[in-house]
């Protein structure tokens, strides 16, 4: 199944219970080794969309192959965070407009939380406009809008930038990755249920297409914790998704010594490529909006 972009349409295979999946690789452009393991699943056909990340250090390899492959689907995964204690980058906006995104050394801020602390709203759209404005200059055409680590959503502390994020859908005339099933998660205050509610209201009033449901692991490996026991939570997950339009967000790299020295989490997201190239169900993605 695919969004037809500015039509406001899905369209596509579906199941006979009305059950979809889009597979999404996330965090594109963030180091080499993620880069080679999205590409690879791009050209075996095991994701049907990626979140290209435009401040990471490898932003460019990741947007030279979306744009010599233009049936990949590519999404802007609008970032304001940098959380790698090591391993660190910060804005595309090369003035002080956004000055109360960055520490003091330059980079975003580690955590969310300091996000919707620290940030001036305006710094947050023009931030936000220029990564996606970075995209199309790169010869990207995006099918779709999201938050890394969830720092648009208000999550740490209750401030959120959705308006702001869905002012620049309306633009560009992009969806939002943000599931309607959010208001039923038993993580959330009432107060933000209640805020999640007023913008999935907000998004519907403008026409913004919004996914129903969003499968993702935890990204750290649990002590223990082998390649069974991940491919049978997505398994399981799969299985129990319902009606709807449901995302499945994995982020696979490669096991080398550069994501070794990111994360000790590295082969887990070596499994994330084998449980997606092993997957068996229908599956939907976004696509290039028409003129």
């Amino acid at each position: 199944m695919m969004y037809t972009g500015r039509s406001k349409e899905w369209s596509g295979k579906r199941s006979l219970n009305g059950r979809c999946l889009i597979i999404t690789a996330d965090d594109f452009g963030m180091c080499h080794s993620m880069n080679e393991a999205i590409m690879k699943l791009w050209d075996t056909g095991a994701i049907t969309s990626a979140m290209i990340m435009m401040p990471g250090p490898w932003a460019k390899q990741a947007a030279d192959y979306a744009a010599h492959n233009r049936e990949a689907n590519i999404g802007v995964h609008l970032t304001l965070t940098s959380s790698f204690p090591q391993y660190k980058w910060g804005p595309v906006t090369r003035d002080g407009r956004v000055q109360s995104l960055m520490t003091q050394e330059g980079y975003f801020w580690g955590t969310s939380a300091e996000v919707e602390l620290q940030a001036a709203e305006e710094a947050v759209r023009t931030e936000v406009r220029n990564q996606i404005e970075a995209a199309i200059r790169m010869g990207i055409d995006p099918t779709h809008l999201d938050s890394h680590e969830g720092s648009l959503l208000g999550l740490a502390g209750g401030r959120d930038f959705l308006e702001l994020a869905f002012d620049l859908c309306e633009e560009y005339r992009l969806p939002f990755k943000l599931p309607r099933n959010i208001v039923n998660q038993s993580f959330l205050s009432p107060q933000m249920r209640e805020l999640f509610q007023k913008r999935i209201h907000s998004a519907d009033r403008r026409g913004i297409p919004l996914i129903d449901d969003l499968i993702i692991l935890p990204y750290e490996q649990e002590q223990g914790e082998g390649y069974p026991d991940v491919r049978r939570q997505l398994s399981q997950a799969i299985q129990e998704m319902k009606a709807g339009i449901t995302e499945l967000v994995v982020h696979p790299s490669r096991d080398t010594a550069e994501m070794r020295t990111l994360t000790p989490s590295s082969p887990k997201e070596k499994w994330n490529i084998t449980c997606v190239w092993t997957r068996n169900s229908d599956s939907c993605w976004w696509t290039k909006k028409s003129d």
